[in-house]
């Protein structure tokens, strides 16, 4: 009988390491697709350099990526009171952050990618899983 309550207590200790080890994971995506502060000083066409250095030219071309050059608790605090609900899963930015959006030249997703860059302040909209961003929603630009 000890065994179904240690059996027990165990699966919940490992369900919630699970699932906090999902969020964990979503958040360190968010952070190498679009977390960059200070902005990288690449050189020329920061936008290639930095979608290649990141992961998002192989084995295809993402076609829009958003880097926001701010602090991490900034980007965090739009999770809790430094944004506001706009539906079940988005929250918008009450301040503007400094961003820069990369958009792929051309329609072919195949590599080689060559993208172009617009730096600019704008409200970001990103969905939260447990007080951490986990999505840079790009449609909301």
């Amino acid at each position: 009988m000890m065994f179904k309550g240690v059996g027990l207590g165990l699966f919940v200790v490992l369900a919630a390491v699970l699932i906090l080890g999902t969020f964990a994971a979503d958040y360190q995506t968010f952070l190498r697709q679009h977390y960059d502060n200070p902005k990288s000083n690449v050189g020329d066409n920061y936008c290639n350099k930095m979608m290649q250095r990141r992961g998002m030219t192989s084995p295809k071309c993402k076609e829009v990526n958003t880097f926001i050059h701010d602090t991490k608790n900034k980007i965090i605090a739009v999770c809790g009171d430094g944004g506001e609900a706009i539906n079940n899963r988005l929250r918008r930015s009450k301040n503007q952050f400094r961003v820069t959006t990369c958009k792929l030249k051309g329609s072919s997703t195949k590599p080689p990618c060559d993208y172009r860059g617009n730096e600019s302040p704008r409200y970001i909209v990103i969905a939260c899983e447990n007080g951490l961003p986990v999505h840079y929603e790009e449609g909301q630009i």
